[in-house]
């Protein structure tokens, strides 16, 4: 017969929420997998689940996608234009300097890991996300 066309609404029935959450989260990172496989993308996926727990998935890694990300989001999207310590060679520095390196890079990952910490805790609505538009009959 096919598939029907089904209205997009919340579930009523916190079973079959749960059991529909567990189902698309699963097929969400599979999608996430294929995509990484297929087109060699880094993926990080991070979804809370209607009993608030937290799943992740990342190709290579949720960490390593999210500090690309920050790093990026930092150099305001250019990172070609970037001047970061760690985009020197270090094999031309003396010991303090390299140990200035590390207490700067140590310092900015500290920053960002608390940014990512306050992305991932801030509660935002779907529609700010998703323009779903529930009349039907609007263009």
């Amino acid at each position: 017969m096919g598939r029907k066309k089904i209205e997009i609404k919340k579930i009523g029935n916190k079973n079959s929420m749960y059991c529909s959450f567990s189902k698309r989260r699963k097929g969400l990172f599979n999608k996430a997998h294929e995509l990484s496989t297929f087109c060699g993308a880094n993926v990080a996926v991070i979804v809370f689940s209607p009993k608030e727990k937290l799943y992740t998935y990342g190709e290579p890694s949720v960490d390593s996608v999210m500090d690309r990300f920050l790093r990026e989001q930092s150099m305001g999207g250019n990172p070609e234009e970037s001047e970061f310590l760690f985009d020197q060679h270090i094999e031309d520095l003396e010991l303090h300097e390299l140990e200035q390196c590390k207490a700067s890079m140590e310092e900015f990952m500290m920053e960002k890991r608390d940014q990512l910490d306050e992305m991932v805790t801030r509660r935002v609505p779907l529609k700010d996300f998703v323009g779903v538009n529930s009349d039907k009959n609007s263009g």
